[in-house]
């Protein structure tokens, strides 16, 4: 990271990617920059279990059929992995998939879903979606690679999975783990998202580290995006390459950078008036 946060060669970075493609998106340039230098990279995808396609609510049926758009006949979890699959391989990255169902097949006990609107998604972590088991797991992975850095979603555009994972990570933080926060991409090229994560209550001050990165590390990232077509039908239009070129312009200018967020212990409550960088 930092010269103060900088880390040894083949040195173990562990990534925790809501969904198979938040990780390479947010952060496929740094992982690129890390693997080319030898370093391992695991990106854990949480919400990689296959759900009960007879059983879907009809949001999830509206979300299968805009992923499935261009592949109308596929099975949608076994094409995701692979498109996982091919963009890790693509970056040199390991790829470790949880038992964690997608919010849009979660119930509570009552049967009923938990997430079954647009509103829904972008909204309050429900009540009844308790992460115990998931944070268990998490620490599991956490213990057993015993990483150098660790990399969680900030939650720009406030995902309730990616909420759940950040709140997580921000208690591993309080116990001493080196934990990094990720700009959520494509969410933050809206600004006010990236206030909105910054301004949520956090254990501590932000303190903002620009990660440079060369061109190659930028082709590398571009070329393992666009694996993700099931996803990039939605996310993009048909300038996927110029966008993400465009946004590691802004957060790096005058160069190329990915930005990642470190908490500062030091301080008890976030003040934006002291937010560096």
């Amino acid at each position: 990271m930092t010269d103060s946060d900088s880390v040894p060669a083949k040195s173990s970075h562990l990534y925790l990617s809501p969904h198979f493609d938040d990780a390479i998106l947010s952060c496929g340039g740094v992982i690129a920059r890390q693997t080319a230098a030898g370093e391992r990279v695991v990106i854990a995808n949480i919400c990689a279990a296959a759900p009960d396609l007879s059983a879907l609510s009809p949001f999830a049926r509206f979300q299968h059929d805009r992923w499935l758009d261009q592949h109308p006949d596929a099975d949608l979890p076994t094409l995701r992995r692979a498109e996982d699959a091919a963009a890790c391989a693509a970056l040199g990255a390991e790829a470790v998939a949880l038992s964690e169902l997608d919010c849009i097949y979660r119930r509570n006990a009552a049967g009923e879903w938990l997430y079954a609107s647009e509103e829904a998604l972008w909204g309050q972590v429900h009540p009844d979606d308790d992460a115990t088991a998931l944070a268990a797991a998490l620490e599991d992975l956490r213990d057993d690679l015993a990483p150098v850095a660790i990399y969680a979603p900030l939650a720009v555009g406030g995902h309730v999975d990616h909420q759940r994972v950040r709140a997580i990570a921000e208690g591993w933080v309080q116990e001493g783990w080196p934990v990094y926060f990720y700009e959520d991409y494509p969410y933050v090229e809206q600004v006010e998202n990236l206030w909105q994560a910054l301004n949520r209550p956090a254990p501590g001050q932000w303190l903002r580290l620009p990660q440079p990165l060369e061109p190659e590390h930028v082709r590398a990232k571009i070329a393992a995006i666009a694996h993700y077509a099931s996803q990039n039908v939605v996310l993009f239009d048909q300038d996927m390459p110029a966008r993400v070129q465009a946004q590691l312009a802004r957060t790096g200018a005058p160069g190329l950078a990915e930005v990642v967020w470190k908490i500062s212990v030091a301080a008890p409550t976030l003040d934006n008036a002291k937010i560096s960088g």
